[in-house]
């Protein structure tokens, strides 16, 4: 995915534009606290359990998407800022050139 939409800097910046711009849009904001809302109740029927486990394994599974989807614009927004900062050297022999 990374090779065909974010393959240049252009694509990243305006990657992580549309991601900053994304989250404090009143529809996702909607849908954050909805997500949000599910992942609790996910959480507390996986805790409470009573239900077979084949059953918990599936709330767990949605659990798991409903926190990737959630976490995605954040996520991608660290990633692509991460890989623009210089990576530190902690090589005791690198030389710097002046």
């Amino acid at each position: 995915m990374k090779d065909q939409l974010f393959d240049t800097k252009d694509k990243i910046e305006v990657a992580i534009s549309n991601f900053k711009t994304l989250m404090t849009t009143p529809g996702w904001i909607l849908l954050k606290k909805i997500v949000d809302a599910n992942i609790k109740i996910l959480t507390e029927q996986i805790l409470i359990g009573g239900i077979d486990e084949n059953a918990i394994n599936l709330k767990r599974r949605d659990l798991i998407a409903y926190r990737n989807v959630i976490n995605t614009p954040q996520k991608k927004i660290e990633e692509f800022t991460d890989e623009k900062s210089p990576k530190p050297s902690f090589d005791p022999y690198e030389r710097h050139v002046i």
